[in-house]
């Protein structure tokens, strides 16, 4: 095993034993331990499997996926500020602190998936085309697609900004339709013209790493401090871990958006003829990201948390909770995923709770 390898089998173990003795920062941060430590040992079994690895053999592109990761989760979460599917709790309530840790955590939703669904193609096979998560390019685009594809790609899309309560699920799939055929118009082989051809390898691959991404990310959450939790119409139970077991079905579709979009968003770029507008194109979506972070903060964190003290041994992270103002509720004494915490009902929000 490579060096990185053994670190991150090192920081998994350590980051679990923490948690387990609920210390600081590893409760609430486990998740993003426990992704990364994910992602280096996934990766140095994908290099000795392949013999190629996104952090070996496509290190560049691995630090350039980082941001776009970010942009792309930040996109559902714009999402999410109509279908309100998903909370934040107990984040840390500085800006400085807090926004890093956004980045952090969704900067690893590409990779994850990305790396897991190269692992799952090695199932069907040795390959000499290019893996799961790259592209294949294409020199002539195909006949242009069926325009009832993309008018239902449209009104899967919109329906969910338009009645969210009963159409919040097509958030999964209305981009797959409509943003798909685009992709030919960039030189890159779409899922559906694969699908077309009969070459499904790529597609499988995509929705059983993004379905094995969705186990781990939810076992993950459950136990971590700072964490995501559901609200969704209809069908909130049953649940495991702190999804609605419908909601599983979520993650297959979504890897194929991931794929989509992140093609997508370096293809882009890539027809500018000067480099001012590139530097534009990535400036527009920076602007972008910063905007739905800050609306994460007024609408999707349900309470911040901020370190009191230590009075005890049975209690060594004892956290008052601020609750946003359009969302307080009574919240009593708990102890979920591992840490303690203290709800205090009716607190008004933190100064910082935009901006330091």
């Amino acid at each position: 095993m490579k060096t990185y390898g053994w670190l991150g089998l090192s920081l998994l173990v350590v980051s679990g034993y923490f948690l387990s003795r609920r210390i600081e920062p590893f409760t609430a941060w486990f998740y993003c331990f426990a992704w990364w430590s994910y992602i280096l040992l996934a990766d140095n079994l994908l290099l000795k499997l392949r013999g190629r690895s996104l952090l070996v053999s496509r290190r560049r592109e691995f630090w350039g996926m980082l941001p776009i990761s970010v942009f792309i989760w930040l996109l559902f979460e714009a999402y999410n500020f109509v279908i309100n599917n998903w909370s934040y709790d107990a984040v840390p309530p500085q800006t400085w602190l807090r926004w890093p840790g956004y980045a952090l955590a969704f900067s690893t939703v590409l990779p994850g998936i990305f790396i897991t669904s190269d692992l799952v193609e090695l199932v069907f096979g040795r390959s000499t085309r290019p893996a799961a998560s790259e592209y294949e390019p294409i020199e002539e685009p195909r006949p242009a697609p069926s325009p009832l594809f993309i008018v239902v790609g449209l009104l899967l899309t919109a329906a969910p900004l338009v009645l969210p309560t009963y159409f919040f699920a097509a958030v999964w799939l209305g981009p797959i339709f409509f943003l798909d055929p685009l992709l030919e118009k960039f030189g890159i082989r779409s899922l559906s013209l694969s699908i077309h051809s009969g070459e499904r390898t790529r597609v499988w691959s995509l929705m059983l790493g993004g379905f094995i991404c969705g186990l781990i990310w939810e076992f993950w959450n459950f136990w971590a401090g700072a964490k995501w939790i559901y609200s969704v119409p209809f069908f909130d139970r049953p649940k495991i871990f702190e999804m609605p077991l419908l909601g599983f079905l979520g993650f297959p579709p979504f890897a194929l958006e991931c794929w989509i979009l992140y093609h997508l968003v370096r293809a882009v770029p890539r027809r500018m003829v000067s480099s001012a507008a590139r530097i534009a194109w990535w400036m527009a979506l920076a602007a972008l990201s910063l905007a739905v972070l800050r609306g994460i903060d007024r609408h999707t964190v349900l309470r911040f948390a901020a370190v009191v003290t230590d009075k005890a041994d049975s209690c060594k992270n004892l956290v008052a909770f601020a609750v946003p103002d359009d969302k307080l509720q009574d919240v009593s004494y708990s102890n979920r995923g591992g840490s303690e915490y203290f709800g205090v009902s009716g607190m008004s929000r933190f100064p910082a709770l935009f901006f330091d």
